[in-house]
């Protein structure tokens, strides 16, 4: 089954040496970094020229000041450049360029609630929306807009995989508040929505690969009585949906947490059987690091 993956992963990777969100789609970062980290960590011998194409469509896509952008067709840097940083943290060659790109997401703040969510109180009669504490910015999917979950959690699991060598920056403080933004987004019952737990009185649901992902973020946290209601969380509702990204996530999750995880491969066997996830690329290569056991790229 895993070689299965491997050589449907390989054969979607484009001319130019990037890979899109499925087959014959334009190449872009995301698609790009998760397959590079997928291919790399597996390291089969036939693929060490694709991994080599791979890390210089990202190498030439990155922007003079340290980000990525999701794609040819934008300009301004983006949530994605974490995601590059992952997948180009264990290339010695490029440690520049990731600390280049840390200092990118350093510089980056999530905004608070805007212009909308004051509209939605004038007309409410309300003098809260979203049960959150504004004064927490974590991250956002592109520059100057709403700090949301997910990208404040890759941009702390990339900040964390270097921060080793980022000693005289700012580091240890952005860590510190995105960690804290996290856990107060937390949902009632343990899990993650994908930015709030609360709007307007009502009670959000988690969903399974926004908790995984939030939990990786805060895998050196995993003694935190969070930590472990979210993990109790995350088996519940993963279970719960037959989503190859979803059970990809959560596999990839517990094994950082040191728990069983051979479930989760055998839903993605059967679930790549049934759909060849759909042909979508990340799906592919999160699956093939949680089919092969190895979550090195998001090990902090």
């Amino acid at each position: 089954m895993i070689d299965q993956v491997l050589n449907t992963l390989t054969s979607l990777q484009n001319p130019d040496g990037g890979w899109g969100a499925s087959q014959g789609r334009r190449s872009n970062t995301e698609a790009t970094s998760l397959a590079l980290a997928a291919l790399k960590t597996i390291d089969p011998p036939f693929a060490k020229d694709r991994v080599l194409r791979g890390a210089i469509w990202l190498t030439e896509h990155q922007n003079a000041d340290g980000g990525w952008r999701l794609n040819d067709t934008a300009t301004a840097g983006s949530w994605t450049t974490a995601l590059a940083i992952i997948a180009l943290s264990t290339f010695p060659e490029h440690q520049k360029r990731t600390l280049d790109a840390a200092h990118w997401l350093l510089a980056q703040e999530g905004s608070k609630p805007g212009i909308l969510a004051q509209l939605i109180l004038w007309v409410t009669g309300r003098t809260k929306v979203n049960q959150l504490n504004n004064d927490l910015v974590g991250w956002s999917w592109v520059p100057n807009s709403f700090s949301w979950v997910e990208p404040t959690s890759y941009a702390l699991t990339a900040l964390k995989k270097v921060r080793a060598s980022l000693p005289s920056t700012n580091v240890k403080e952005r860590i510190h508040q995105g960690e804290a933004m996290i856990y107060d987004r937390m949902c009632k019952g343990g899990g993650w929505n994908y930015g709030n737990s609360k709007v307007l009185d009502y009670a959000l649901w988690p969903y399974p690969d926004i908790t995984a992902v939030a939990l990786i973020a805060l895998q050196d946290r995993a003694a935190e009585a969070a930590n472990q209601q979210s993990l109790l969380t995350l088996r519940k509702i993963a279970g719960q949906v037959n989503s190859g990204l979803a059970s990809s996530w959560a596999a990839l999750c517990l094994s950082l947490y040191g728990q069983e995880t051979d479930p989760w491969q055998k839903r993605l066997e059967k679930n790549f059987r049934e759909t060849g996830f759909l042909g979508e690329t990340k799906t592919l290569a999160l699956a093939l690091l949680a089919l092969h056991g190895d979550a090195g790229p998001f090990r902090i």
